[in-house]
């Protein structure tokens, strides 16, 4: 039997809307995840200057996504948009976002195992959650309009 009839049969497919949601949604939850994982965690750190941590984190979150992810956001819902229907339910990122994402949750291991003032760490983590739930919007309205 062809090998790639065999990958063909076993492949999750989805139309458009569907892709679109699972993109809305994967950013939306892995956002809220790592914003609430830092707040949570920097909360109980006996740090003065929490707040302010958590202020600073939010401008550069906030800044990275209107810079950053909103244009990553636009790129892949109109990847989404310009595959045929039914396709691959995970294709609508491309294969190197895949290994950027796996290479992310090791450098956030990393983070977190590492020596660094605990309250940076958490404020990263603030950082990229309210970055990610914010660029998530893009899809939401792509999404809307299908």
């Amino acid at each position: 039997m062809n090998s790639n009839r065999i990958t063909e049969r076993w492949t999750p497919t989805a139309c458009t809307r569907t892709q679109m949601f699972a993109a809305a949604l994967m950013w939306s939850i892995v956002g809220m995840f790592l914003f609430f994982r830092g707040l949570l965690n920097i909360w109980f750190l006996q740090d003065p200057y929490k707040f302010v941590w958590v202020a600073i984190a939010l401008a550069i979150g906030l800044v990275k996504a209107k810079m950053v992810l909103e244009k990553t956001a636009v790129k892949i819902s109109s990847r989404i948009k310009d595959r045929p229907e039914p396709s691959c339910l995970f294709g609508f990122m491309p294969p190197k976002s895949w290994l950027l994402i796996i290479g992310m949750i090791i450098l956030g291991i990393l983070l977190r195992k590492s020596p660094l003032n605990r309250s940076l760490v958490w404020s990263i983590y603030i950082a990229i959650g309210a970055a990610l739930f914010a660029s998530s919007r893009i899809f939401w309205k792509s999404w809307k309009s299908l």
